[in-house]
């Protein structure tokens, strides 16, 4: 079993989404728990109104969380961390973790924020990560790649699939769906741009 925590210091940063696309890819091969460690607990409320082919808990309790290893039967588990450096939660998930995705829209807030996360958390928990730029306008492509490049050139692992913006992420919630199953416009984009990202992943961790 594998454990990976979607991981940002800063809400807004686009980790539901990836958490639950994620989810949504892997669960078509493999068995998959999600774990919302976020007290809001809305990728619990998304997950009751799909068709989900994965589980989904919710779980703030940092003594409990640390015990996540012994869960049995489940091939991964994806774990979506609480938006704030100083959450004893996010500290656990992510020294507990195999492996951690870190999602940042391209904004220089966003950007300064994702460096203050891997210094901060990700640096001194040893996890091995992944940069993933998400929520990225098709019209800003060009600037997304910059951004990429110069994050690799710095020496900070991000992956090569960019996770664009598509309203379709919204309305397959508004109607109940994964992003896998929705059939409306710019939803096999959606789902394609997160099939790049787990193939990565799985690579990355050598599944």
């Amino acid at each position: 079993m594998k454990i990976v925590a979607i991981a940002s210091g800063k809400g807004g940063s686009c980790k539901s989404t990836t958490t639950l696309c994620l989810a949504a890819v892997l669960s078509e091969n493999h068995k998959v728990l999600v774990a919302d460690t976020d007290p809001q607990g809305s990728l619990g409320w998304v997950a009751d109104r799909s068709e989900a082919n994965f589980d989904v808990v919710n779980e703030t309790d940092q003594k409990i969380l640390s015990h996540f290893r012994e869960i049995g039967g489940y091939d991964f588990i994806l774990c979506d961390t609480p938006p704030a450096l100083a959450s004893e939660a996010l500290e656990v998930t992510v020294k507990l973790s195999d492996f951690a995705v870190l999602p940042s829209p391209t904004s220089p807030l966003d950007i300064r924020e994702l460096t203050r996360t891997i210094k901060e958390v990700i640096a001194p928990s040893g996890t091995p990560y992944r940069v993933l730029l998400a929520r990225v306008d098709s019209r800003r492509i060009n600037e997304a790649l910059s951004i990429q490049s110069q994050l690799m050139s710095a020496g900070v692992p991000t992956f090569n699939a960019i996770a664009r913006t598509f309203v379709a992420h919204e309305r397959s919630i508004i109607e109940g769906k994964l992003i896998t199953q929705y059939k409306g416009s710019g939803a096999k984009d959606a789902a394609d741009d997160y099939r790049r990202v787990a193939s990565e992943l799985l690579r990355e961790m050598g599944v």
